[in-house]
């Protein structure tokens, strides 16, 4: 209660902040609604423009466009059949053809509505959960984080990738990347190939914008010249009616806990969720076989899980300092530009900023809601932008935005190297969630390994006496043993069925 009451304190006595977040917000829709144009692409080219702004400023911009850029992906995803966004890949499912049938005014009123509930709820979730993990997470020493950061890599390889082994080589290159520069312990340069610029390790702002813009970039050269027709709308209905929300309840229920769980899971992302949510919706359904022919159950499930999923995303990087997926990535690195550190001490040591992120949450999808059903016609309208005109745009800001933060040319020539190295291995099946955790937390696994291993003179006997630390990489194997097994089983049954 608390932080909630210097949460709306601050809003009050700062005005702007509200200026900022409906701003972001907007600029996050535009990102979500283009068609390759992701939420991830706007919060990192974004981020260098908060860096002249006080902490509050810039924690609730970025919030604003990662909310807009998550929603904003359902307007292509049900007019193009092309989602905006990743996470609104399974909103295609339902949304397109239902709008095929004559009813996209109908899909996009309950995907913007199912949306706004999935994010009240994560909301909710938030204020709930987080103080409560930040009172945990302070009995955490350097095994527990040590093994928190193993979980967090076992279970974004184990569901990330169709591929165990490349998801498990991804998240390799990402721990690599992370271990350039001087080592901490010995004071030895690794990786540096003489360049002294990379003594303090590759700049985090040039690494994910390379992963993120420049790998996106390279990756829509592709259909660089692809026209898209959309699907013509007359008016979108404020909220949806009766007969549209019937037989939705438990689902909006089902999307919404489930795609907060999966947020809190470290790296897993909105696709996972709504995939997930979609997937459970469709067997507890008593018309299963209407799913996929345009019904407003796929729609609610997918919409309500991918934004319940931001939520919940929010709250292992607000309490641990693990991103909860890739966006939450780029936050954390916000928040650290900001003189912040996120972790259990942020809710001791910054308790109104954790208000203000509260806060601004909660209002970011309210003011969500408000802004895509009023502006749907831009938002529409956006979808015929030519995609040549936008990327020399993107291309500059991305330059522009990782030269200001060292003021140097050399974190250039990392954006197109990283962009470079992320697109070669997205091209070949390599997926880029296990190279971004694997960055973020190579140095967290690292450091408290080498930390633990220092304080217990070398002996591993010290680990099976805290409980936390073996629960969680109890819990890594799991994830990583449980999906081979299936795997293996369902190859059988196909075999034994053949």
């Amino acid at each position: 209660m608390t932080s909630l009451l210097l949460g709306f304190q601050t809003f009050i006595e700062e005005p702007f902040l509200f200026v900022l977040l409906t701003l972001g917000i907007f600029v996050g829709m535009v990102f979500g609604a283009i068609p390759g144009l992701t939420a991830a692409l706007g919060v990192s080219l974004v981020l260098p423009f908060t860096f002249a702004m006080t902490a509050h400023q810039g924690v609730v911009t970025l919030l604003g466009v990662y909310v807009g850029g998550i929603s904003g992906g359902l307007v292509a995803a049900i007019l193009l059949n092309i989602p905006g966004s990743p996470a609104s890949l399974v909103t295609c499912f339902d949304g397109s053809p239902m709008a095929r049938n004559g009813r996209p005014n109908d899909a996009l009123t309950l995907g913007v509505f199912a949306s706004l509930i999935g994010g009240l709820f994560s909301a909710l979730m938030l204020v709930l959960i987080a103080p409560q993990l930040a009172k945990i997470a302070l009995k955490f020493g350097a095994w527990e984080y040590f093994a928190m950061g193993i979980m967090g890599l076992s279970v974004v390889i184990s569901l990330s990738s169709a591929s165990k082994l490349k998801g498990f080589l991804s998240a390799l290159v990402g721990l690599l990347i992370a271990t350039v520069g001087i080592d901490t312990v010995s004071g030895v340069p690794r990786m540096t190939f003489g360049f002294w610029q990379i003594n303090a390790g590759l700049d985090q702002l040039a690494v994910l914008m390379g992963l993120f813009a420049m790998g996106e970039i390279l990756t829509q050269l592709r259909s660089l010249g692809q026209e898209y027709e959309a699907i013509p709308v007359s008016k979108v209905k404020t909220f949806p009616t009766k007969e549209m929300l019937k037989g939705t309840g438990k689902i909006f229920a089902i999307g919404s806990i489930i795609g907060t769980f999966i947020g809190i899971l470290p790296g897993i992302g909105q696709t996972t969720a709504s995939l997930f949510a979609y997937t459970t919706s469709r067997q507890t359904s008593k018309h299963p076989e209407k799913f996929g022919t345009g019904i407003p159950e796929g729609i609610v499930a997918s919409e309500s899980a991918n934004n319940a999923c931001c939520g919940g995303a929010i709250i292992p990087m607000l309490t641990m300092g693990i991103p909860g997926d890739l966006v939450t990535s780029i936050l954390l690195g916000g928040l650290v530009v900001h003189g912040l550190q996120p972790g259990p001490l942020l809710f001791q040591t910054s308790l109104d900023v954790v208000g203000v992120v509260f806060v601004a949450f909660f209002l970011a999808n309210i003011i969500m809601y408000i802004m895509e059903m009023g502006l749907m016609k831009i938002f529409i309208k956006l979808l015929a932008v030519p995609m040549n005109l936008l990327f020399p745009v993107i291309l500059l800001m991305c330059v522009v935005g990782t030269i200001t933060v060292h003021n140097r040319l050399f974190d250039t020539w990392v954006l197109l190297v990283i962009g470079f190295i992320g697109y070669m291995l997205s091209s070949n099946g390599f997926p880029l969630s296990p190279i971004v955790l694997g960055y973020i937390l190579g140095g967290i696994i690292e450091s408290n390994f080498r930390t633990a291993i220092i304080a217990s003179k070398g002996s591993f006997s010290i680990l099976f006496t805290r409980p936390i630390a073996m629960g969680l990489l109890a819990f890594a194997v799991i994830m990583v043993v449980v999906p081979m097994i299936l795997e293996k089983r369902s190859k059988k049954k196909i075999v034994s069925e053949a």
